[in-house]
């Protein structure tokens, strides 16, 4: 039996990712030493006086140069608390905080910019930031940054090394995405060598994570015994868990395997409640094959 879903290459996988931009933390505590100002904003802030908070944090962030003032301005100003919500305020603020060396502002800052929030798109200047960030251990910077190298936004075009570095250093805290980003660049050799054990643990880390895809990918590893032990009842497993979710090609991987018994007894009842799903999910084959279980 041959399995029949096949993967998307690599930059259809990742067009479709739907990573938000690192989103502003609430207010911190400002740190030991912090300015009259950004003491006054933590106090008002913990008090409920979101408008006296936003004043005195700008003021301990503009005038007073305190960085976790500044992330606590651009959360404030990012979430319109104490006021409208300002994302070139936002920005500002988490740029000045970056510059002070507070890494939560960075990724604000980075994401931001990468994104286009609060002012132009700046790709080659959200590289800095989000770097700090990164090596912070903000894996979302990281993330970040690895789809920035893969697409080119930076540079002469994509860097593959790059992208599968940060890729490796997003997961496995980014584990959705991030790990199985990395295990299509290690299962296809992209930015370094061909790697089908590292491939087949970032696609387990993806899928436990909850993304279907990487549930779909493991499978297809634990079937061919790419990268870990052969093992039918878990790839049948793996499969039946990204079709619950939805995956129209794990849904016809699994019914084949009910309706052969492989990794189980044959189960034709499942096969095609299985078939039928992969049928409703657009695969016509389905329908098909749904349709010759139990016929006379």
């Amino acid at each position: 039996m041959k399995v029949l879903a096949t993967t998307a290459t690599l930059i259809a996988a990742l067009a479709t990712f739907a990573l938000a931009p690192a989103t502003a933390q609430s207010p911190a505590k400002v740190e030991a030493g912090g300015g009259s100002a950004a003491l006054a904003g933590q106090a008002a802030y913990n008090s409920g006086d979101f408008a006296t908070a936003r004043a005195k944090y700008q003021a301990g962030c503009f005038t007073e140069g305190n960085s976790a003032a500044c992330t606590n301005l651009g959360a404030m100003a990012t979430k319109g608390e104490g006021g409208a919500s300002d994302l070139a305020l936002a920005r500002r603020a988490y740029g000045t905080g970056c510059e002070k060396g507070q890494a939560e502002a960075c990724e604000n800052y980075g994401s931001m910019l990468k994104a286009g929030k609060g002012g132009a798109k700046d790709a080659a200047g959200a590289i800095a930031p989000l770097t700090t960030a990164c090596n912070a251990s903000f894996a979302t910077s990281c993330y970040d940054l690895a789809t920035t190298y893969f697409f080119g936004r930076v540079g002469n075009g994509p860097d593959y090394a790059k992208a599968r570095q940060f890729f490796g250093k997003a997961c496995p805290e980014y584990a959705a995405d991030g790990c199985y980003a990395l295990a299509l660049l290690q299962r296809d050799g992209q930015g370094g060598a061909v790697d089908a054990a590292g491939a087949a643990k970032s696609f387990k880390l993806s899928c436990e994570a909850g993304k279907s895809d990487g549930c779909l990918e493991y499978g297809v590893a634990q079937y061919n015994g790419a990268g870990v032990a052969q093992d039918y009842a878990g790839a049948r497993s793996s499969f039946t868990q990204a079709c619950n979710t939805g995956n129209a090609g794990a849904c016809m991987n699994a019914a084949i395997m009910s309706r052969d018994g492989q990794g189980g007894a044959a189960d034709p009842a499942a096969a095609k409640r299985l078939f039928g799903l992969g049928c409703k999910l657009g695969i016509q084959d389905g329908c098909t094959l749904a349709a010759r279980i139990g016929a006379s």
